[in-house]
């Protein structure tokens, strides 16, 4: 009864889907004046012939003379000339994200070039889209600094809702990253500059909270420039637009402060891990965390340590990689204390001298490769755990030595698997079928040691709870299930050679049972959390 509620719940929840997926493409086609598009929607959905009706009622209460379209609009209007925006002539589309989308344009009264950026929804921005465009504006409209972009004014046009800024004639550093990784020098200055600027802005008591490449922006000479304030947080003014717990800010670039939705440990050591996160990019080409679904990102970045630099590209100087790797710590308390302490660091290594970052400790290497490789960490440790526990129990009273060597022999061989499985698991083309084999080689091994274990065994049988619960740790449902099937067969093949004690027989099928029981639960547990991962990417997550 539970799996027919539970694929009830699977097949609603796809159907929903499917109908917001529908009604987004009609939307888009109306918003594109795509006249067979939407007739073709219509013919494909005539269920939902009244929801898109509705829709086009609400765009045809739009102000027909208003702004161009955010999702619309092209470059090369019908007659060839700039649109017409107040006192702007919009002459391109130069970027958008989530919420907005930015215009190069000629500001006609003053003759000059500006970067015009508008609420994406246009006249039908919720009031919290409204609240956060206005936020940005007045968070960045008092900065004067040389290394962010200044806003010019801000305002209300029939019904859009838009401000000017500085236009800077070049790409975005993402832009830039896209030919390839950055020389180490010229990484190293880009960041000192930046980093300036942000303590700047935490000196004005804003936290930036999104810093990555493509909000960094390059003129000619390849000065960067800071923008898009539109989750800086302002703690004089007691900012309120996030509530406890939220997670803002950008997966891949966030601090795990951050990513755990701790908004009360949000500080400027915050700012500095993502300029830590930016720099590892420019140097080594990848972001220090980056997985095909933001689940993954968020719990590498709260957990996982990244990859060292060096490891990536052995041409990083060694104090450059110390610098990088103190901003990316886990615990603020041990970044760096501002980024004025960043920018400092990193022109001492520009002008060859000792930097303040220093090597850490070999116990702090080793918690670092811990968190970095927890997969072979774990199995490292338990492995060992168990060889010096049957070791010490040889040396008070051993008698048989061969077998004594067979059991220290299939630890060690467990250890070097672990260690084998471990470099393919990295290579994300051979995550999932790695994955798998590596835990039906575990089940294999606990198994075995079952097996050759002298009686009574049935202390043992924790190995395969142990197991299950420890694939859920993956967050991958498909690897729970799989592990879950693997140590019922193998309970059963221990159960079918008479290792395992059958008297009284139910309760051999009472521990399969639980088995069975928490393959399921964990699994669930994962497929919620997926679930709730999908959700949030849908609804654009920052």
């Amino acid at each position: 009864m539970t799996d027919e509620f539970r694929d009830s719940d699977n097949d609603s929840s796809a159907a929903d889907e499917r109908l917001l997926d529908s009604l987004d493409g009609y939307l888009e086609a109306i918003q594109t004046n795509d006249d067979q598009s939407r007739t073709q929607h219509l013919i494909d959905h005539p269920d939902l012939r009244e929801l898109m009706e509705c829709l086009d009622t609400l765009e045809s209460l739009a102000p027909s003379n208003g702004p161009p379209n955010a999702t619309s609009w092209q470059t090369d209007s019908n007659d060839g000339r700039p649109e017409s925006f107040g006192k702007f002539e919009l002459l391109e589309e130069i970027g958008r994200g989530g919420m907005g989308v930015v215009y190069k344009a000629r500001q006609t009264d003053l003759d000059r070039a500006v970067a015009v950026k508008m609420i994406l929804s246009s006249c039908l921005a919720s009031a919290d889209d409204v609240h956060r465009f206005e936020a940005e504006a007045k968070a960045a409209g008092s900065l004067q600094h040389p290394n962010i972009v200044g806003i010019h004014e801000a305002g209300e046009f029939r019904g859009q809702h838009y401000f000017a800024m500085d236009f800077i004639d070049g790409p975005s550093l993402a832009d830039a990253m896209e030919q390839g990784r950055m020389e180490h020098a010229a990484a190293a200055n880009c960041i000192s500059t930046v980093a300036r600027a942000v303590d700047y802005l935490h000196a004005n008591n804003i936290v930036h909270r999104d810093l990555k490449p493509s909000n960094i922006l390059l003129d000619g000479g390849q000065t960067p420039y800071v923008t898009d304030f539109g989750l800086a947080k302002v703690f004089a003014a007691g900012d309120d637009r996030t509530q406890s717990g939220a997670i803002v800010g950008t997966p891949a670039y966030m601090s795990p402060e951050q990513a755990s939705g701790r908004l009360h440990d949000i500080s400027p050591r915050s700012d500095v891990y993502s300029l830590g996160s930016i720099l590892y990019e420019l140097l080594t080409g990848r972001a220090p965390f980056r997985h095909a679904n933001p689940l993954d990102t968020l719990v590498s970045v709260i957990e996982r340590e990244a990859e060292l630099p060096r490891t990536l590209n052995p041409q990083i100087p060694g104090d450059l990689e110390l610098i990088c790797l103190r901003c990316l710590e886990k615990d603020p308390q041990k970044r760096y204390a501002s980024a004025a302490d960043l920018a400092d660091d990193l022109d001492r290594h520009l002008k060859g001298e000792p930097v303040e970052a220093d090597p850490v400790s070999f116990r702090e290497r080793v918690k670092r490769w811990a968190r970095r490789e927890p997969a072979l960490a774990s199995h490292l440790g338990g492995v060992c755990l168990a060889a010096a526990i049957v070791q010490v129990k040889y040396m008070y009273n051993g008698t048989d030595f061969p077998y004594h060597v067979e059991i220290m022999s299939l630890f060690a061989g467990w250890a070097v698997m672990s260690i084998v499985f471990q470099q393919f698991v990295k290579r994300e083309s051979h995550f999932g079928l790695m994955r798998l084999a590596w835990a039906a080689c575990d089940v294999l091994l606990v198994t075995t040691f079952f097996y050759r274990a002298f009686p009574p065994r049935s202390l043992l049988l924790i190995g395969y709870p142990l197991l299950i619960a420890a694939s859920g740790l993956f967050f991958h449902a498909t690897l729970v299930r799989f592990t879950t099937v693997a140590c019922l067969i193998s309970f059963a093949f221990l159960v079918f050679l008479g290792a395992v004690e059958t008297e009284p027989p139910q309760y051999a099928m009472i521990f399969a049972g639980c088995l069975a029981v928490l393959g399921y639960v964990v699994s669930y547990q994962v497929q919620r959390v997926r679930a709730l991962s999908r959700y949030y990417e849908h609804r654009n997550l920052p």
